[in-house]
């Protein structure tokens, strides 16, 4: 019998991870939806673009459980359904996640060093490195809405990243 290359105890916190970024990505995808509703297109299309990383980063982890020869079912995923009195709390909500995503990343790394996997150790450490340019950006994100009290400062925000 073939000895499995990684622990059920790696597979579970890669499956909970494919999880962990899809609910990024409909996070991003909703909060997108309601700065399209504000008329902040310039600033949703940001979100939509982080929508489409966070799929694409599961993506690669499900990529990796195939490459590894791992059949998996499927995670559920948390849906979406908040208000946002604020620009400030959706920087907060962006951060958060893109702090507790960088964690969790950091967590399945030391998993595969404790299970010597360094296949999954290298997939992770790739990872975390994608996470510091996206943690950078919700930091920018987070410290731009500290000056902002009211949504039409917002607007004019959304201005800006549009050119016009």
């Amino acid at each position: 019998m073939r000895q499995p290359l990684v622990s059920e105890e790696l597979v579970n916190v890669l499956v909970e991870q494919i999880s962990h970024e899809k609910y990024n990505a409909n996070l991003y995808l909703y909060i997108a939806s309601f700065l399209n509703s504000k008329g902040l297109s310039n600033m949703a299309k940001h979100f939509e673009g982080q929508h489409e990383e966070e799929q694409s980063h599961a993506k690669m982890i499900y990529q990796l459980l195939i490459d590894l020869g791992i059949h998996f079912q499927f995670p559920s995923i948390e849906g979406c359904d908040m208000e946002f009195p604020s620009i400030h709390d959706i920087a907060q909500r962006y951060l958060d996640r893109e702090v507790l995503t960088t964690q969790s990343l950091d967590e399945i790394k030391i998993q595969a060093i404790e299970d010597s996997n360094p296949i999954v150790e290298e997939k992770m450490r790739e990872m975390i490195s994608l996470q510091q340019n996206e943690y950078a950006e919700a930091t920018d994100f987070m410290d731009k809405s500290m000056n902002l009290s009211e949504w039409w400062h917002v607007a004019l925000w959304d201005l800006t990243l549009g050119g016009g």
